[in-house]
């Protein structure tokens, strides 16, 4: 395939992350690892989700973050998810995977759109002085069934793509909104919850293990595909 040269091309094989039989072979046909596809089971809570300290009849309790308001996003808040959501992309840029294109606002918005006209939509935004500094967008069970072959329990749902802006990192935003998502897809009956991180993003695989989620898959790569030996 003449086009298999173009930048923009890869060869990509997904594998069982603990199946430690196959990454020679794939290192030897000139594959890397990329991004991982990570497992969190319902229930499982993570590093600032525990349940609140009260009988269970009380109900969980989102965890406050002094400064920050986190509130459900709705269909005025569009603008602001899409631009977020581009946040995130331009950040995952870094580490050779995500890709912005030229459409990628327009494709963004046309997906969000439908969700955020869900009153009960799993997309939250962290605010602060009028500002928002986070956002958090999951599909739900309806909406992840794309993914959902990837694991062995359903229903599943998809942590889409998590934001913080740098002013509200390391304050406890993060797993606040991953809180947040995690008691409605609990409350919902979802089984699993999947997401992808970037390999070598050195921030990911410790957040989200902090948050209760383990790697399942590994999406190894050629790029360009025609680099595949």
């Amino acid at each position: 395939m003449p086009e298999a040269g173009a930048d923009d091309t890869a060869a990509v094989v997904t594998w069982p992350t603990r199946d430690a039989t196959g990454p020679r072979a794939l290192l030897r046909h000139g594959l890397a690892p990329r991004a991982v596809i990570a497992v969190r089971p319902a229930g499982r809570q993570g590093a600032g989700q525990a349940l609140a300290d009260e009988p269970a009849s009380q109900g969980w309790r989102p965890t406050a973050v002094p400064g920050f308001q986190i509130s459900r996003a709705g269909p005025a808040d569009i603008d602001t998810v899409v631009r977020l959501g581009m946040e995130t992309v331009r950040f995952d840029a870094h580490f050779g995977t995500v890709i912005e294109r030229p459409w990628s606002a327009d494709a963004l918005r046309q997906e969000t759109v439908p969700l955020l006209a869900d009153p009960a939509a799993w997309i939250w935004l962290a605010n602060r002085d009028g500002e928002t500094a986070g956002l958090l967008y999951a599909e739900k069970p309806e909406a992840a069934s794309w993914i959902a072959p990837m694991a062995g329990a359903k229903p599943v749902a998809y942590l889409e793509l998590m934001y913080l802006r740098p002013g509200g990192r390391g304050q406890g935003v993060a797993p606040a909104l991953v809180g947040q998502l995690h008691h409605a897809a609990d409350a919902a009956g979802v089984a699993v919850t999947l997401l992808h991180y970037e390999q070598v993003n050195p921030l990911s695989g410790p957040f989200w293990s902090r948050q209760g989620y383990r790697p399942l898959w590994t999406s190894w790569e050629a790029r360009p595909a025609r680099t595949l030996r």
